[in-house]
């Protein structure tokens, strides 16, 4: 599939622009920011819950529903790894129409009818570049549902088997559900680790400790500073 994704891209070079077809960040620059968090916002909620309806009024609701979520994940990975598939779904320089059809040629027979009509709709609604976190919370609905809680840890190495059901298991004995846990490494963190559990991050990274300690530093460089470098006696 990676292949179909480079062949549409350079299928529309020309009307992605000079950009890249990127989505434009907040600065006013362009950006593709599709990472391990996918913050989920009110409005991907709404969808969310949309296709979640959606899966329960089809057919067997309850297999219905567990089998998008498999695609969701599935479809969430490969956004993860792609930038030029992200490029090409976020792409402001094309139409409905245009996306209409890259939709079709990579997920019409690859993906359920139900997901399939929905990435649709979400299209014309001209929000497939929020699909990442409509995605994401689909997920969370469907965990809700189950009783369990995603949570989302991110370490500087990968943890052994045994100490991924630790923390799975001291978060989850706290919160009083069971934990499907995310695993994401980051090389940046040095050690120690972040745990996101819905939209609330807590922090116990060593490169956020090193941060504190140097802000610390530097702040109370300056009081020295400002008060003549005179410090006080015990």
């Amino acid at each position: 599939m990676a292949n179909r994704f480079s062949n549409l891209l350079k299928k529309f070079g020309l009307a992605l622009g000079a950009d890249g077809g990127r989505m434009p960040g907040k600065d006013g620059g362009s950006r593709v920011t599709v990472d391990a968090e996918h913050k989920t916002d009110a409005v991907s909620r709404v969808y969310a819950q949309a296709l979640l309806e959606l899966a329960q009024g089809s057919g067997d609701s309850g297999g219905e529903v567990d089998s998008i979520a498999e695609e969701a994940g599935g479809l969430l990975e490969l956004l993860d790894r792609d930038a030029d598939l992200n490029r090409l779904l976020s792409s402001r320089a094309l139409n409905s129409s245009q996306r209409s059809g890259v939709v079709e040629q990579l997920f019409k027979g690859r993906v359920s009818d139900v997901l399939y009509r929905f990435l649709q709709v979400v299209n014309r609604k001209d929000r497939l570049g929020s699909l990442p976190g409509i995605l994401n919370a689909y997920l969370g609905l469907v965990s809700e549902a189950r009783g369990e809680l995603d949570v989302d840890v991110y370490v500087a190495e990968a943890l052994s088997q045994d100490a991924g059901r630790g923390v799975a298991d001291s978060i989850g004995g706290a919160m009083g559900k069971k934990v499907q846990l995310r695993e994401h490494v980051d090389p940046e963190l040095i050690g120690g680790l972040k745990v996101r559990v819905g939209d609330r991050l807590i922090d116990g990274s060593v490169a956020t400790q090193l941060k504190i300690m140097r802000r610390k530093l530097v702040d109370a460089g300056r009081e020295r500073a400002r008060s003549g470098g005179q410090l006080e006696d015990e």
